[in-house]
């Protein structure tokens, strides 16, 4: 088991005449101040419906899961988080960060003694402010992960990942992926024997937010993150501001630290940064060791897409998903665009699907059916496909013609999970 939050509360307790504020506006409160307190840590927020009341979702570190508040109705609050996965300082940060929410929205949090097992933190640093649990028990945790890892291995799978979001499978070598990059077997073996060797897996181990904190922060979106090419959207481009940023913060604080030298001197070129600290960076990554650039998107990626599909595509590629539940991924000459139609019991071809199919697929779960327009400038495959009762179309885009055989590999790359 992780390390896992389970607080449970009350909030409105002192408006003795008068009920608690209703859910979601006492929601909307809470996520206005974690926005300010949080600042540049809060990674995203989101609110939905739950089974027993409006939840706020609050992603705080790119290798974290999401935060989960629960407004359950006079006045009742929960909150859950796994904290595993970051590492002790990231757990004393939320603890402190939710006494602080405490004592501004007037929470009163409930006492471990009095409650069900399981509600509380298992570390007992929420309750009592004894930080001397926490990394005991995340190194028991990651001794358990490698472990599993390596039985994994010996049932003769690949690919095992620790603490990556969903939605996203990196293709690249190593026994386990982790936020932080590979780890091999003998990494497993050792962290198996003495978990204390894997303590630099961790992004967020000191407390506080100092320069090993920015720096752990950095490579997590250098990592899993980073599209290596010129950022095409906006978002793109905040986070190639936001990596440089950390990065320039946390050598000016401690300059000894090892940096990403060829990596950041990427990240600068790509936002057109000159200047002394650029010439600086270029001089450390000319003189860095030699070896692979890091970040898994530099190889190709596994995305989930919407009603269970998946697809694999390069990472670099841009992704959108979009208001009428299509997805998008594009580079400055390359598009895929994906639309979920509705099921059906078979393809039975309609006015517009009367089109000459120049390829048909037959894969395990999904077959298809393409048509491939190629021309200098303006090359289009389009392809319906179908897997089960599901079906959907797929728009492969490219300028070059002598990328059809990409285009054809994307196309009948879509898998459907629900069909396996």
């Amino acid at each position: 088991m992780g390390v896992k939050l389970l607080l449970a509360g009350w909030y409105g307790r002192e408006e003795l005449f008068n009920a608690p504020e209703a859910p979601r506006p006492w929601l909307r409160r809470v996520e206005r101040w974690v926005h300010e307190a949080a600042e540049v840590l809060l990674e995203s927020s989101r609110t939905v419906d739950g089974p027993q009341g409006p939840i706020l979702f609050l992603r705080l570190h790119p290798a974290a899961e999401e935060v989960a508040i629960v407004a359950a109705g006079k006045g009742r609050v929960v909150v859950s988080a796994n904290t595993s996965m970051v590492g002790p300082g990231y757990h004393r940060y939320l603890c402190d960060l939710l006494h602080a929410l405490g004592d501004a929205l007037q929470v009163d949090w409930a006492d471990p003694a009095l409650t069900v097992a399981g509600v509380g933190d298992p570390t007992g640093y929420f309750h009592t402010g004894d930080a001397s649990e926490i990394a005991p028990r995340m190194l028991a945790w990651l001794k358990s992960m490698a472990e599993r890892a390596l039985e994994f291995r010996r049932q003769g799978h690949s690919g095992a990942a620790l603490s990556l979001r969903a939605g996203h499978g990196f293709e690249y070598p190593g026994a386990l992926l982790t936020p932080l990059g590979p780890r091999n077997e003998e990494w497993l073996r050792a962290v198996h024997e003495d978990p204390q060797r894997g303590q630099d897996i961790f992004p967020w181990w000191e407390p506080g937010l100092g320069a090993s904190t920015k720096l752990g922060r950095a490579l997590s979106r250098i990592w899993t993150e980073m599209v290596w090419r010129p950022p095409l959207l906006e978002e793109e481009r905040h986070l190639f501001r936001d990596v440089a940023r950390l990065l320039e913060s946390a050598w000016r604080e401690e300059p000894e630290l090892a940096y990403p030298w060829r990596e950041w001197q990427q990240v600068l070129g790509y936002l057109g940064i000159g200047g002394t600290l650029a010439e600086e960076v270029s001089r450390r990554a000319i003189a860095a060791p030699p070896g692979p650039l890091i970040g898994y998107r530099r190889g190709a990626v596994q995305v989930t897409l919407p009603e269970g599909w998946e697809i694999r595509i390069p990472g670099s590629l841009a992704e959108e998903r979009l208001a009428d539940g299509s997805w998008v991924a594009r580079d400055h000459r390359r598009s895929v665009r994906f639309v979920p139609l509705d099921d059906v019991r078979g393809i039975a071809p309609g006015p517009e699907e009367k089109m000459a199919y120049e390829f048909q697929h037959q894969g395990e779960r999904v077959s298809g059916r393409a048509t491939l327009h190629v021309e200098p400038g303006d090359c289009r495959l389009t392809a319906l496909c179908e897997s089960g009762t599901h079906r959907a179309l797929c728009v492969v885009s490219f300028d070059d013609p002598e990328e059809q055989d990409w285009a054809l590999g994307t196309w009948r790359s879509l898998d459907h999970a629900a069909a396996a």
